[in-house]
């Protein structure tokens, strides 16, 4: 059975490798095949991380490196442990990642969580119950690009938030309830080496300055990654955006499940009724994207949380928050 076991294991990586090597081929001969709608999607995914995304989450990132660099996280969690530990469950060194998390949105919270695992502060399996809910779209972002900018709906921007912050909090609880040994190794192994080849020296640093300027190498390192990975998923957005009918269901879907940002001002300019638009771009904002997993990767990569586990809770999310925000557009948003 072992031997079969790992025969299949090698099998299944193999399948992988070639599934990834061809969908880098595919990937090239897309670009190719439509250079202007390439070259449009990757200038809009540029300017999106250049104007919003680097000034918006790379001050969250460095002032985090050195919260967790000066080992205020302790404080902070005290601090925070009677609320929070009532509300989530959470031991002491989980309460700084909700508060980040709930702050900043993605992927600060799942660097914090990947951190602090990674640092021995929380354990994997509380690390990967706190990915679920502590690594969503920012408050900003939900309030003032959705509700404000895009839906212009101020009226339902606190309402937003909330639908799609606990739905999150809510599928976190039910997939570690009831599958509480999903995917989780049973022993829990650290690596202090991880932690600090990202930068972050996890032992009292010599100065405030050395661990300021590692703090800031490590944050622009993290938002280029996201750069990056923002820029690589807008190409087919846009690809995507150029081809077929406008307005059609699973062209929109496709877009949003691809990058967020695209897929709600895709949906926003649409001709759906107010509460199939509402419904939508509440639930593609919950998954977070294809863009968002592959960021939120990028940053758990040196750890032992599992990226799988993490699309399952965000699959849950996203179901939650579309049903929640269809029975808000249909009986309770104000006409």
């Amino acid at each position: 059975k072992d031997n079969k076991k790992k025969e299949w294991n090698q099998k299944s990586i193999r399948n992988s490798k070639l599934i990834s090597k061809a969908g880098i081929v595919l990937f090239l001969f897309v670009i190719l095949l439509f250079p202007a709608s390439s070259y449009t999607g990757a200038k809009k995914g540029l300017l999106l991380w250049f104007n919003t995304v680097l000034p918006s989450l790379l001050p969250f990132i460095i002032v985090s490196n050195l919260i967790i660099g000066l080992g205020l996280t302790k404080p902070l969690g005290k601090f925070f442990y009677p609320l929070f530990h009532t509300l989530f469950g959470i031991s002491r060194g989980g309460c700084y990642p909700v508060l980040i998390g709930f702050l900043s949105g993605i992927p600060v919270g799942a660097k914090t969580v990947a951190d602090l695992v990674e640092d021995g502060s929380i354990s994997v399996k509380e690390g990967q119950y706190l990915l679920g809910f502590c690594n969503n779209a920012s408050p900003v972002f939900i309030m003032s690009y959705i509700a404000i900018s895009q839906l212009n709906l101020p009226q339902a921007r606190f309402h937003l938030l909330l639908i799609i912050y606990l739905s999150g909090i809510f599928s976190a609880f039910l997939l570690f309830r009831f599958l509480p040994n999903v995917g989780l190794s049973k022993k829990n192994v650290v690596s202090v080496m991880g932690f600090e080849e990202r930068g972050i020296n996890c032992s009292q640093p010599k100065s405030y300055f050395s661990l300021l300027d590692s703090s800031i190498m490590n944050g622009f390192e993290v938002i280029t990654k996201v750069g990056g990975y923002i820029i690589l998923f807008s190409i087919p957005a846009q690809i995507i955006s150029s081809l077929g009918t406008n307005g059609s269901y699973l062209k929109l879907l496709s877009i949003g499940l691809l990058e967020i940002t695209t897929g709600i001002n895709q949906i926003s300019l649409s001709g759906l009724k107010i509460s199939t638009k509402i419904a939508l771009i509440t639930m593609i904002t919950a998954f977070g994207g294809l863009s968002g997993i592959a960021q939120t990767k990028s940053v758990i990569n040196n750890t032992r949380l599992s990226v799988g586990i993490y699309m399952k809770s965000k699959l849950l999310h996203m179901l939650l928050a579309l049903f929640l925000s269809y029975l808000y557009a249909r009986f309770i948003l104000p006409a």
